[in-house]
């Protein structure tokens, strides 16, 4: 049910207001904010104080799952680094097509004999998991002296895996709703979903950055910081609307529309670009609040236990068993990159899950796809535990494989257009 006009403004002011004190809390307490803000949903929701009613199934909270999935695909896009990129594409590639795949498909069988869900539930829960989060781990390697080419693949992978994994995942979705679930069809629905989505995201990235560059040569008709915002959310929204109409993937659009924005070059003295990243940077704060905030709120707290260790036994299978054989059968692959063993154990470690995978079982609440709610419980458990377990670890795991640069370490270069 929507939320009524009364309910609305209250929900979004509960959140919002909570939502700063975890964030200060968070930030005095070293961790990081996403726990605390599906916490904070799950406290504030229907299943306890009752204060936001905003379900991942209305209007609104479908809305905000899916702006926020769009926007963090988005700036993961301007986050890529395609000078670095050429250096391990190949590693990434495979992390993040064959890596989702083999996460996806240990997860599901996972939650097929743990949990004795149908395989349809199974394999969507799989796919949703499947993708890691670069809101996380780009904070979380700004602190760390870890070696450049480590730092360079898991964040560049945390960006291409999320869009890859939202791609899958509604490519799952069709072939379960159309009641085929074959490997040929579904091949063919991913390929069309990938490529549509690409060509659209070129198109409306290359026409932004021609209206916004300050370049004559590419246009430079809006210069003035409002409007360059306005362009970026202009972005967003048509690369999203016009590659769904197509019959591609509105996801993978946004997210090669962010690289494709962040990476032609902006001239020297174009000011508006920084206002522009830094309005952008705190709008990432804001969507977060509200997309995990509708997530918790969302969770079905009596399925969570009723699954009981079950649920955390999935979670501790997507870590400790899917993650490492999505590393350990991917990477190697790449032999001219001659990754070591303790690089691949890194790897394996650091796969924290966020926010596409909340906002993807958000969508799959909204649209009721077959066992959404055991889906969403499923991503409330990886995010939480993930979050918490990996994140504060993932120091002391460098130290002792001995991978941390003693000159500093990579730096995360978000790029954003400069």
């Amino acid at each position: 049910m929507n939320a009524s006009p009364l309910t609305l403004p209250a929900s979004l002011v509960w959140l919002l207001g909570a939502g700063l004190l975890a964030a200060r809390v968070a930030r005095w307490l070293g961790l990081p904010d996403l726990v605390l803000f599906v916490l904070l949903g799950v406290v504030l929701g229907p299943g306890m104080l009752d204060r936001v009613n905003l379900p991942a199934t209305g209007g609104v909270g479908q809305l905000i799952v899916i702006g926020g999935a769009v926007f963090m695909l988005y700036e993961g896009g301007r986050a890529v680094d395609l000078a670095v990129l050429r250096r391990i594409w190949p590693a990434v590639a495979l992390l993040a097509s064959l890596g989702v795949a083999v996460t996806a498909a240990v997860v599901a069988v996972a939650s097929r004999l743990v949990l004795g869900v149908p395989w349809t539930v199974a394999l969507l829960a799989g796919a949703v998991v499947a993708g890691t989060d670069p809101a996380t781990i780009v904070p979380l390697f700004a602190r760390l002296r870890v070696r450049s080419r480590l730092v360079q693949l898991v964040v560049a992978e945390s960006a291409f895996n999320d869009a890859t994994g939202a791609v899958f995942t509604m490519t799952v979705l069709l072939a379960i709703t159309g009641g085929r679930v074959l490997a040929g069809p579904v091949a063919v629905d991913f390929a069309r979903l990938v490529v549509l989505g690409a060509v659209v995201g070129v198109m409306v990235g290359s026409g932004v950055q021609a209206l916004v560059a300050g370049d004559r040569r590419w246009g430079g008709f809006l210069t003035e910081r409002e409007e360059v915002t306005t362009a970026s959310l202009l972005a967003m929204a048509l690369a999203y609307v016009v590659a769904n109409a197509l019959g591609g993937s509105g996801f993978m659009a946004v997210f090669v529309a962010g690289i494709v924005r962040g990476r032609i070059p902006v001239p020297p003295g174009a000011q508006h670009e920084a206002a522009h990243n830094e309005f952008l940077t705190l709008l990432g704060t804001v969507v977060r609040m509200l997309v995990f905030g509708v997530l918790g709120a969302s969770v079905n707290l009596r399925l969570i236990g009723a699954m009981g260790p079950g649920g955390v036994a999935v979670v501790g299978v997507l870590l400790f068993v899917a993650r490492p054989l999505a590393v350990f059968l991917t990477l190697p692959l790449h032999r001219a990159a001659r990754w070591s063993g303790r690089e691949l154990l890194f790897t394996a470690w650091v796969r924290e899950t966020g926010v596409v995978p909340a906002a993807l079982a958000g969508l799959l609440l909204g649209v009721r796809a077959p066992g959404a709610d055991v889906v969403a419980a499923l991503v409330f458990l990886a995010v939480v535990l993930t979050i918490a377990v990996q994140a504060p670890t993932t120091a002391a795991w460098a130290h002792r494989l001995a991978v941390s640069d003693p000159d500093g370490g990579g730096s995360v270069d978000r790029g954003r257009g400069q």
